[in-house]
């Protein structure tokens, strides 16, 4: 889906049955579009971060990742 700017949006999915918090995904994510809340283990995307770069998706060994287009 596209905003009114031009920008996609996107959600990254985790399959936190395999994810073994190692937070690779979160450390090279280059835009900073990933964080961490280890008080909940909840993952936070931003969508306006998020360039699709799928880095996160290739420095995860589980491969628990999917960027999905909103």
């Amino acid at each position: 889906m596209t905003g009114a700017e031009g920008i996609n949006f996107c959600t990254v999915k985790i399959d936190m049955t395999k994810c073994t918090l190692c937070l690779e995904c979160v450390h090279t994510c280059p835009n900073g579009a990933l964080t961490f809340d280890g008080d909940v283990v909840v993952f936070m995307h931003s969508a306006y971060e998020c360039a699709y770069c799928e880095v996160c998706m290739d420095v995860c060994e589980p491969e628990c990742l999917q960027i999905l287009e909103m």
